[in-house]
Order: C-alpha cells, then structure tokens, then sequence
C-alpha cells in the first residue's frame, strides 16, 4: 500500500496531477486505487472536476466532499487549495457505491449496501461520505450493520459565511448523495480513533422530547435552550450557537462517547443538531481544554506508530476547529509529523462505527483512521481515547498556572466528586436493598416519566408485570434463604437482557416491572416470552427450576402512572389464573 497526497488550485493544476498519478506504476500495479478530495474553495468547479477525475481515472475509486467551514473569519480556509489524495492498493479490492438521495431512500440505499455485501465475504471496511439528511444517513447504516464492519468518513460541510451548497464527491458531485466504499481483503488491517477529548462535568440529562431525528425539543420536560441558560447564562440569541459550541453534549451509544453540538435554535426553545439525537436519551454537558484535546492526540499518533500504517486518513469535526482557532492545525500537524501524505476531511459530522455498533456520527470529533496490509497488524478500535496524564501534568508546580487551568480543574474535581456522591445517595435512595436493583419507589418515577415521552404517539412504551410462579411454597419448602437466591437469581438472568433505556426494578416481594421505551406491542411480547423461556430453562440450585408468569400492556395517551401498571397487572393476573408460566397481553 502506498499513499500520496496532492494539493491543486486550478484545473490545469489537476491535469498534471492525474497525468503523473495515471501513467505511475503504482496505478498500473495497484489492485484498488482510493482517490480522497476535500475541497475547501466556495467557487469550484465541482462537477467538471469530478466528471474528469473519473474519467481520467478510471480505474479509481473517487470519495470525498466539501469541506466545513465555520470558523471565525480570520481562520477563513477557503483559500486553501484542493487535496486530492491517492492511496494505491496491492492486497485489497475496492467497491464503489453512489447514491443519488433525491431519487432513493436511506432504507433503499443501505438494502443496495447490504446485498453487496453478501458477495463480498471478505469485506473488512467501509468508508462513507455524505451529504443527506442525518435521518437518512443512519437508516442507511442500520440496514447492514448487522454485518459488523467498522466504519469511518464523514458528512459534507460548507462555508458560513459564503453558504455554498455542501456536496459529497463520487461519480458525480451530489447535494444529497451518500457515497460509499467497501473495503475487500485477506491482509487488510484497520486501526481507528475516536479521538474527542471534551470532559464531562454535571449532572445526567435526559431528552424528553424531539421532533425527527435531530431536533431536540425538551430536555428533562423543559425547553431544551433553557439547560444552557440555567448552567451557562447563554441565551437564545444571534450568539447562541457561538457560545455553546465549547460545550458539547456528550452521549453513550454502545461504550463510544459521542458529542453532539447545537447548530441553530427554534423559538418555541428547541435545538437543532447536524447528527441524530434519540428521544430517552441520557447526556451529559462538557467543556473542552485545548491542552487535553490535544494530549488525546498525541495519545493517537503514539498509537499509530505502534500500529504502523501505510495510509492515515483523517477526518476532523469543524466546530472543533471553531473551538481551537489559532490553535486548530497544531493537531493536523502532529499526524502530518509522522506520516506526511496523511489525508485530512473537515466536515460538519465524522463517521465513528465500532465492529459492535457503538458510536455513529459525531460532532466536536477527529476520527484517525490507519490502514496497513502487511499480515502481523491486527485490528486496533478505540472507541474513545483517553487524554496521556503525562501531557496533561505539564506545569511541574513551581511554575504559574493560568487562571483558566486551575479553574477548568476545580469544576472538574468537583464535579467528579458530587458524581461519586449522587451515585451513592441514589444507590441508597433507589435501590432494593435485597436485588440491588431499582426499587418501588424509583420505578414509579421511572414509570412517570416514562409516560410523560409517550404522550407522542410515534413513541411506544410497553410495560411487563412479572410474578415468581409458586414462590410461597420455595419459601416454605427451602426456607427464606432458599427464597432470597432465587430472587437474587432471577434479578441476575433478567439483567443480561437490559439494554441502555431498559428500565427494571423490584415492585415488591416477587413482582418485578420491566419498563421498554420506544418499543411496539409485539416486540414487548416477544421479549416478555424471551425471558419467560430463560427463566424455565435455568436452575435455581436446591430449588431446581421454577416458573414466572408475565403480564403486557403498551401506554395508552391518557394513562397515568396508576392505570398503566394496573392495565399490567391485570393481564399478569390472567396469566396466573390460565395456568401460569406464560405471556398474556391486555392492550
């Protein structure tokens, strides 16, 4: 594998360049030719510039898009000449697909994706470039997910201030396109970096209402704008957007850390985000410190040495560069260090897609990617790389610290300790002292809220009663011992079914509720039956095996929290009166 990177300002500039990158050995040696352009100019000539390169270059695979540019002015990269990087593969085949999103579903596309990949047994990767809406980028990724192939790329951006149209590059320049390539191979080896560096501070938040996919409309039943004027004075106004952007919200999906940034505001107080945010879910807000972002990078590049790729790709977040300013290319640099023809793609979101699902599209990021097709790498994954405390402990103490450091780190430390603090009042608080999980009174709580979400009637909850079958005769046969490991055992089995959003809680004695957020009817049935099947085919020590019973009911719009329990608990009854050990449903 060999990668080289060219910067061109004219088309007679990119002439010369694709006759040298044509008529090299590389091309005519190369069993796949990846061509990446990032263009940062607002007055191109995208289509001619595509339509020639793939002429030209027939034998390549053209990705890429223009880039974001939202900086202040004085850090304006419109001036910046096109990057048209070429990496040349010996091991490793390539697949091209381009998706005209006018004419085509997110859903359509990924199905296109997903047959594909059914003739590509050796598919190790997959880099996307888009243009779409978020709601259409992850139907796309959710159609072949299944097939467990990390991803990497990002969406196009464009100029603040000149408001070009953003486009995405593959057979032809798109405003609403997805372009992917399949990476194919026995040798290939990927390493990839999600490198974020922002850090958590406060108290977890929950997005209580949203309007598609990337609107957040409430957050913890308020205004979503009002969480920012409450902890940072900031309010909706033309410097909204400015103000918030060096503190991201930061999500979990699946042990990746993925920040979210605000990048308008309605006046009803919702928010607009470039990447989807899910009603239900939990955040929190960050601050960013440009020593630590920077410390995680450096924490990056060691990790790329070690790995030792033949191509570097990047692909870095544009408010990360609006956060850092002056500062922003001190990160490029540190790659460009070590690996001079690295690739380099700013966009308005980067792609981040762990072999396991975790992450998405991320805001405030800079994914590095490293590819290598020599036999003794491996894969390297780091869903979230963490700051080197060695760079981070820079003053040696005698030294003066800035004001800001010391500040940034009093709200740290503090707020990690009140962290540490409401974990354990809420353990206390919420928690069944026998099962450790959560107990009647927090369910109903969660129950509360719960139902509060489902007043929209494209959110589904579905709630399951749950009964021990026969419990009294375990006690009185074995004893309360005997009876406190069977609850304990049940509380286990049912616990490795929780999935983030899962709420389960002890009701009292050996009732249980399990809460499902955004889950239709049937699919709760399916679940409740999943876990009626674990719980018979278990074993229960000197008990042996026992039984539960399972009433499903789905939310109704004018339940309280009183009447969607009872609706439960009546379908539960029925199925302790038809013979237990089975799943009734009460709509």
């Amino acid at each position: 594998m060999v990668q080289k990177k060219y910067l061109f300002d004219s088309f007679e500039e990119l002439t010369q360049t694709l006759d040298e990158i044509c008529g090299s050995q590389h091309y005519n040696d190369a069993s796949g030719v990846l061509l990446q352009m990032y263009n940062p100019k607002i007055d191109a000539e995208d289509e001619r510039i595509v339509e020639y390169i793939n002429e030209k270059c027939n034998k390549a695979c053209l990705i890429g898009l223009t880039c974001a540019d939202i900086a202040d002015a004085e850090y304006d990269i419109s001036d910046n000449p096109i990057e048209l990087n070429v990496t040349y593969f010996f091991k490793t085949k390539l697949y091209e697909l381009d998706f005209d999103m006018d004419h085509a579903t997110g859903f359509e596309a990924g199905r296109t994706i997903n047959e594909q990949l059914l003739s590509i047994p050796g598919a190790k990767c997959i880099e996307v470039c888009y243009s779409c809406s978020s709601a259409r980028i992850n139907s796309f990724i959710h159609e072949f997910g299944h097939h467990t192939l990390p991803m990497f790329g990002a969406k196009a951006g464009r100029n603040i201030r000149a408001l070009n149209a953003a486009k995405v590059y593959g057979t032809k320049a798109r405003e609403n396109g997805i372009v992917a390539v399949v990476f194919e191979s026995d040798s290939l080896h990927v390493y990839m970096d999600n490198c974020m560096g922002f850090q958590e501070i406060g108290i977890a938040m929950q997005v209580t209402q949203t309007e598609g996919d990337n609107i957040v409309t409430t957050i913890n039943h308020r205004p979503a704008t009002d969480m920012y004027e409450k902890y940072l004075k900031v309010k909706p106004n033309k410097y909204f957007v400015e103000n918030v952007c060096e503190f991201p919200l930061i999500f979990d999906r699946k042990g990746c850390k993925v920040a979210r940034v605000p990048a308008a505001y309605g006046k009803d107080g919702s928010i607009t985000f470039t990447s989807d945010v899910r009603k239900g879910d939990t955040f929190r807000l960050s601050y960013g410190n440009a020593d630590r972002l920077f410390a995680v990078v450096n924490r990056s590049i060691n990790g790329l040495k070690k790995f030792n790729p033949e191509a570097v790709f990047l692909f870095e977040c544009g408010n990360r560069i609006r956060f850092l300013k002056d500062q922003a290319y001190r990160e490029i640099i540190g790659y460009l260090g070590y690996a001079p023809d690295t690739s380099v793609a700013i966009g308005y979101a980067e792609l981040f897609i762990t072999s396991n699902g975790g992450g998405g599209a991320m805001n405030s990021s800079l994914v590095a990617v490293g590819l290598t097709e020599e036999n003794s790498a491996g894969n390297v994954i780091n869903a979230c790389v963490k700051a080197e405390e060695d760079v981070l402990s820079s003053y040696d103490g005698r030294g003066h610290i800035p004001f800001i450091d010391r500040v940034l780190n009093f709200l740290e430390t503090t707020s990690m300790e009140l962290n540490e603090v409401n974990k354990e009042l809420g353990r206390i608080a919420y928690t069944d002292r026998l099962t450790k999980i959560f107990n009647r009174w927090e369910l109903e709580h969660q129950i509360t809220d719960n139902l509060l979400m489902a007043q929209d009637d494209s959110y589904k909850l579905c709630l399951i009663f749950m009964d021990i079958d026969h419990f009294k005769r375990v006690n009185d046969t074995y004893g309360h011992d005997a009876g406190d490991m069977v609850l304990r055992t049940v509380v286990s089995e049912i616990k490795e079914n929780l999935e983030q959003g899962h709420v389960f809680g002890r009701w009292g004695g050996e009732e249980f509720i399990y809460i499902l957020p955004n889950t239709p009817l049937d699919d709760a049935r399916n679940f409740a039956e999943k876990l009626r099947k674990q719980i018979e085919e278990s074993s229960f020590g000197q008990v042996g095996h026992i039984t539960m019973s399972f009433g499903v009911t789905e939310a109704h719009r004018d339940d309280d929290m009183d009447s969607f329990v009872k609706r439960a608990d009546e379908a539960l009854y029925e199925a302790k009166e038809t013979g237990r050990n089975k799943v009734v449903i009460k709509k």
